[in-house]
């Protein structure tokens, strides 16, 4: 919920995604640009990482993709970056 906060204070028009059955947790929009956002409080344990992972593989709609979590330990797979929430938001991060 922070960070979904923290994008519309910085503009982002923000949506809930679904592909298929799978859901994204939202979509991130601002002038044109598009990002696709999957939030976990941690990637840890392999079941939840494949479950936040998942909805990812079936976008093929070429806009950046990202996983927030809390993990200390960050990781990009498949094209997926994956950002600490806190450091993000602490950093004046921006999306697109």
């Amino acid at each position: 919920m922070k960070i979904y906060l923290y994008l519309a204070s910085r503009g982002y028009e923000l949506s809930a995604g679904r592909i298929g059955k799978l859901e994204c947790d939202f979509i991130a929009r601002r002038r044109n640009a598009y990002a696709n956002i999957q939030v976990s409080m941690s990637i840890a344990d392999r079941g939840v990482e494949e479950r936040e992972y998942r909805p990812f593989g079936r976008i093929r709609d070429g806009y950046p993709r990202y996983l927030f979590t809390l993990d200390p330990l960050l990781q990009e797979m498949d094209g997926v970056r994956h950002l600490n929430m806190a450091s993000f938001m602490q950093d004046s991060g921006d999306l697109i």
